[in-house]
């Protein structure tokens, strides 16, 4: 009988494929909403930048948008509203400056629905396939 090896971070990667884009997010944590950005996004979650900590197994609330992908049913250059529950698995500071830290954290996405996460993969899908600019 086969064993089967545990997932590792490379293996969820190549699952869920990064694409590095800023995107605004809205985060609520319980408390007032939390405005955000992210330096990269895949179907799984997203790894952004805040302005405050969230500690490890916080639960989560996002809001955000994306623009609508060729083909991806909504068209017209609309944009699809994305809400989703998430948990944070990584929480670390980044000096910016001695009285102005931030804070890079890493969001699983805990309820994303089909329809979602479909729009969130081809998003990431074509953004990962537009040629580089360098």
């Amino acid at each position: 009988m086969r064993q089967r090896r545990p997932r590792t971070e490379a293996s969820e990667r190549r699952r869920s494929p990064r694409v590095s884009e800023r995107v605004p997010l809205a985060i609520t944590d319980g408390g007032a909403p939390i405005q955000a950005e992210t330096v990269n996004l895949s179907a799984a979650g997203a790894y952004c930048t805040l302005d405050r900590f969230l500690a490890p197994m916080t639960k989560l609330q996002l809001d955000y948008e994306l623009p609508d992908p060729p083909g991806g049913g909504v068209g017209g250059g609309r944009r699809v509203r994305i809400r989703c529950a998430g948990v944070v698995v990584r929480s670390e500071p980044v000096i910016v400056s001695p009285d102005k830290g931030r804070y890079h954290v890493a969001i699983f996405f805990t309820d994303l629905s089909e329809r979602n996460r479909s729009v969130l993969s081809r998003f990431v899908r074509q953004r990962l396939s537009r040629p580089s600019t360098s």
